[in-house]
């Protein structure tokens, strides 16, 4: 995904700078509602526009997403103390086992038969 960026983010900005360097000059911009004219340099008067729909589009989809983030940290909360809950109960079984089960006695070894009067093996 970097490279995707870098290979795709490094030419629009060196088109943007190319741009600005070349439309510098002065224009006149009037908005409808408003009787006052504003004079600025020609890529400002483009890049502002695509600078502030960005941002705000940014600020609406952060603003939408709370729900969900705020889901997600409810269920990494939840997470966390079932995984707490969980680690107490299983030393809490491991303590119960240790206390009422002894030892298990030792297997007696079953001697196997012996091929062609070899010795007995006996395995555990």
């Amino acid at each position: 995904m970097k490279l995707l960026f870098w290979i795709v983010g490094l030419p629009l900005l060196l088109v943007a700078g190319f741009f600005a360097v070349a439309n510098r000059e002065t224009v006149a911009v009037s908005l409808w509602p408003f009787a006052e004219t504003l004079q600025m340099p020609l890529f400002l008067a483009i890049a502002a526009p695509f600078y502030l729909g960005f941002s705000l589009g940014a600020l609406i989809a952060w603003g939408a997403s709370g729900r969900s983030r705020s889901r997600a940290r409810e269920a990494a909360r939840r997470t966390a103390t079932l995984q707490r809950e969980n680690d107490a109960l299983k030393s809490r079984v491991d303590e119960l086992e240790a206390r009422t089960s002894p030892a298990a006695p030792p297997v007696p070894a079953v001697p196997q038969r012996s091929i062609a009067g070899e010795p007995p093996v006996f395995l555990p």
